[in-house]
């Protein structure tokens, strides 16, 4: 719960807490540093009535402001103060906290002010310099006007009063306004900050009798509760040590030089300023290096999550391809540990056919253009098992454009290759079938139109097929199927297609190929080759082949009349007495 208000508190009940406060740090002040009706050397409370003030909306202002007039004249009043004297110092310290709240209120951005070294000072100069300066300007001449003070130390020992007990409880006072009592409480439940503070108290109390140049040896502590604690502990650390060494020097514990006797103890108090904002400095740098280091961590922890999690294989490598990082998707798809992947070449993962693609396309297109995108590639994971991926690859360049790392995203296509196998391929054999052949014929009638030239079909239909079914069974006319698209693929090139149609028919597309000894050369190739012996399961087979060609454009210009020619051909073919060879133009 907050120490300050909130929605379900009245404005009167939140006025009484603060002025009760104002009017406790207010006899302080009085009781230890004012010499007679004069002005107190040091001022503690205007710094709690503009922390608090600073956290509400200018229409509750006027009653706080009224409350802690009251507790002002009232802590003069119990002081012995005379209550013309006391009105003398009420105009100045309504204005410095008014000023100092509005200012704060104005620029307010939560407790950003302590987290640069800019806003610190900012901060200071906004909650302390300026109000102290104005309500020191303003008090002078009230004085001056009056004649109740020497005019020539009004103005200075209201400005370091003030401004000596602002940052020595600004900093606290707006950090509880901000936290509450309930953020208070947190940060005293480490063990270490009390103990801290009570040393802190300890040496700042004990060691100016003790030790000579004792602000240094007061500085320590200090420093170590900025490192340890942050700004929240070195703010409320300030705070006690500057009010114990100021009870010292009222106190006649701790005695100025003699060097500025003539000015009084106003100048001695200005070493609590270095004793005070150099911790505090430091303590916001060590709070701004934990944030940037929380940051990074948790930005790291969130790439990590999102390398990891992604639902894609993903590595990083280097410029040479030496895998550096590896998510755990791609790791389970290939079976492999960590250890057994990085500083690998990620070509080792390749099929031969995509590395060879990868060494003569891919790794030029990225160079060239620092990135590839959706390119189909094959892998081979530890059980030596074809995935099919299609791969996006970035490469990370630093400012001078030197490459850093590459980093690449497979995403597992192998389930859809699979149905565009199912889709365009046969089953038994894993040819392309009708539908697949048909598209690749449509495409070689459309380049050979335009680039001159011809090409084959070749329309093949086993002999005898039926007869091996019938006296050996499916089975084994499966396999031979198998074997005779095996033999087929052999017989030509690797640029040529070779399709079965169904049943026991094949054709195949020979591009090149105009009429003349070399295709009746290759047709003769492709009869012999299905006319050789076959063995399978320990069976004995021999079967021949009918073939019937088409030449592109003689025996037609577009798919169908090919097909359809090249059709008639192999029954000719057939007809003829199987085992042989025709051409359209023959049939």
């Amino acid at each position: 719960m907050s120490c300050f208000p909130n929605c379900g508190r009245s404005e009167f009940l939140y006025s009484i807490k603060i002025s009760t406060l104002y009017c406790l740090m207010a006899l302080i002040s009085i009781a230890l540093f004012r010499a007679g009706n004069g002005i107190a050397a040091i001022w503690f409370a205007n710094a709690v009535g503009i922390a608090a003030l600073s956290q509400l909306i200018y229409s509750r202002w006027p009653l706080v402001l009224l409350m802690l007039a009251i507790s002002l004249m009232l802590a003069n009043w119990l002081m012995g103060s005379p209550l013309a004297v006391a009105l003398l110092f009420l105009p100045g310290n309504l204005l410095e906290v008014a000023v100092g709240a509005y200012l704060l209120r104005r620029y307010w951005r939560d407790s950003a002010f302590f987290f640069s070294l800019s806003d610190v000072f900012r901060f200071i100069w906004l909650g302390v310099c300026i109000p102290v300066l104005l309500g020191g300007a303003l008090s002078w001449g009230i004085f001056v006007a009056n004649g109740m003070m020497a005019t020539e130390r009004v103005f200075i020992h209201w400005v370091e009063g003030s401004a000596i007990g602002g940052v020595s409880v600004l900093p606290a006072a707006y950090w509880i306004t901000l936290r509450g009592r309930d953020g208070l409480k947190q940060l005293l439940s480490n063990r270490f900050l009390p103990a801290s503070l009570i040393l802190a108290v300890a040496v700042a109390l004990l060691v100016p009798m003790l030790l000579p140049f004792p602000f240094i040896y007061v500085s320590l502590p200090l420093f170590y509760i900025a490192y340890q604690s942050g700004v929240a502990g070195t703010a409320i650390a300030n705070m006690l040590v500057a009010m114990s060494i100021c009870v010292l020097i009222e106190l006649g514990l701790l005695l100025p030089p003699p060097t500025i006797y003539s000015w009084g103890y106003a100048l001695f108090y200005l070493p609590v300023f270095a004793t005070l904002i150099p911790p505090l400095l430091l303590a916001v740098t060590m709070d701004m290096n934990r944030s940037a280091a929380i940051a990074l961590q948790q930005s790291e922890r969130r790439y990590r999550s999102l390398y990891q999690q992604t639902p894609a294989m993903m590595y990083s490598c280097a410029d040479d391809g030496t895998i550096l990082t590896v998510n755990d998707i791609w790791l389970n798809k290939m079976g492999y540990q960590p250890q057994e992947v990085i500083e690998r070449l990620a070509t080792d993962f390749l099929s031969p056919e995509s590395l060879q693609w990868h060494q003569t396309e891919f790794l030029q297109r990225l160079h060239e253009k620092g990135n590839c995108q959706d390119v189909r590639q094959q892998l081979i994971n530890k059980r030596g098992e074809i995935i099919d991926v299609l791969t996006t690859a970035v490469a990370e360049k630093d400012e001078l454009n030197q490459s850093l790392r590459i980093l690449v995203v497979q995403l597992d296509i192998s389930d859809k290759v699979r149905a565009e196998n199912l889709a365009y391929h046969d089953a038994l054999t894993q040819l392309p079938n009708r539908l697949l052949f048909a598209d690749r014929l449509k495409q070689a009638c459309q380049h050979y139109s335009r680039v001159g030239g011809g090409f084959v079909v070749a329309f093949v239909d086993l002999d005898y097929f039926k007869e091996v079914n019938d006296n050996f069974g499916h089975e084994i006319g499966d396999l031979l199927l198998i074997e005779v698209a095996r033999r087929l693929e052999s017989a030509v090139r690797s640029s040529d297609t070779v399709s079965r149609l169904g049943g026991d028919e094949f054709v195949l597309l020979l591009g090149g190929l105009v009429p003349g000894e070399e295709a009746e050369q290759i047709a003769e190739k492709i009869r012999k080759t299905i006319a050789d012996p076959y063995r399978l399961n320990s069976h004995p087979v021999q079967i021949s082949a009918s073939i019937g060609l088409a030449y592109f454009p003689n025996d037609g210009q577009d798919e169908i009349t090919l097909m359809r020619n090249a059709d008639d051909a192999m029954y000719k073919a057939k007809h003829t007495g199987r085992n042989c060879c025709m051409t359209a133009t023959q049939s």
